[in-house]
């Protein structure tokens, strides 16, 4: 994530616009043909149904040449947005950090901890990071703006993510999870930091793709996939200093001294979230919180986790990483 100006903007521009005009172009066509082709029923009764028929099957397998034409654009696009969603996730998690931040230092001053002068000197410093971020947001916007354009709305827009990303279901981590018998007999239980573990691959049916998206192929039953640990960061006090280490077991984090990760302080519950893995990754899932967990900012019930996704329960901020 950018932590000044030159590094933002160097994140966003970045992104390939490059596919975005020839997709507005062949968007445009493919409207009016669309058009054409709604028109044409009002008309039908005025003509031979031979001249309907041929300028129908015309206009048909022009739209399909079009979409054709798009599908690599559509794809290269995608991929493109896919990183400028990451990029405003991180901008607006930052915006809500610095937030929590300006409300700290409020505290901090009004319970005497330092004079006006230290309190305007730090409060100037937050102001000029909150502008900054703002003004990374607003060019992401724009960039999204830009990306919209070419597409008929944003599902269209996100369909690889849900196309190229496994999603699984809680039967499915159920599933994942019970077979980890199996998998310690390979990895001889948990596997220090940032060390390559082994899981055999479980049979889940691919998720349905975009046209332009080629097929993955299936994991063969018994197949070895390689599998990576990752960690859970520490960003303010109230997370504490331990960096945690995700593996194959679940991780429990809330309130009472039996979770894997206790956090104090309002707004956690004894058993507020676990994080779970399955061949997908890891996930984050929430028990029921009164006050919710949330991931960059938004608050979740189940998500599938990134690198550097900030997870934020009560006050608490961890980073979580790959690798």
């Amino acid at each position: 994530m950018a932590t000044n100006e030159n590094e933002w903007q160097g994140a966003l521009s970045a992104i390939d616009l490059s596919a975005i005009e020839s997709l507005k172009t062949l968007k445009q066509e493919h409207d009016q043909l669309s058009e054409r082709l709604k028109s044409m029923a009002a008309m039908k009764s005025n003509f031979a149904d031979a001249v309907y028929v041929r300028v129908r099957a015309d206009y048909e397998k022009r739209i399909a040449a079009l979409d054709t034409e798009a599908a690599p654009l559509k794809q290269a696009a995608r991929e493109q947005y896919a990183r400028l969603r990451a990029l405003l996730a991180r901008f607006e998690a930052d915006h809500e950090a610095v937030k929590l931040d300006q409300q700290e230092l409020e505290l901090r001053h009004q319970l005497g901890e330092f004079d006006d002068k230290e309190f305007g000197k730090r409060m100037k410093a937050i102001e000029t990071t909150v502008a900054e971020r703002g003004q990374a947001r607003a060019r992401g916007l724009e960039l999204k703006a830009r990306f919209l354009e070419a597409f008929h709305s944003e599902s269209e827009l996100e369909q690889a993510d849900a196309g190229g990303t496994n999603r699984f279901s809680m039967a499915d981590l159920a599933e994942a999870q019970a077979r980890t018998q199996e998998v310690a007999s390979v990895v001889g239980g948990d596997a220090p930091p940032n060390k390559t573990q082994t899981m055999s691959a479980i049979n889940i049916p691919e998720p349905a793709r975009p046209p332009a998206a080629a097929p993955a192929p299936a994991a063969a039953g018994g197949a070895t996939q390689i599998f990576r640990a990752a960690r859970l960061v520490p960003q303010n006090p109230e997370a504490g200093k331990q960096t945690y280490t995700l593996t194959l077991k679940p991780i429990d984090i809330g309130a009472d001294a039996g979770n894997d990760v206790r956090i104090g302080g309002p707004g956690v519950d004894p058993k507020h979230a676990k994080i779970v893995v399955s061949m997908g990754g890891f996930t984050i899932v929430d028990l029921g919180s009164k006050h919710g967990t949330r991931v960059n900012a938004e608050k979740v019930r189940e998500r599938p986790l990134a690198n550097e996704d900030v997870i934020q329960i009560g006050a608490a901020r961890f980073v979580f990483r790959e690798g």
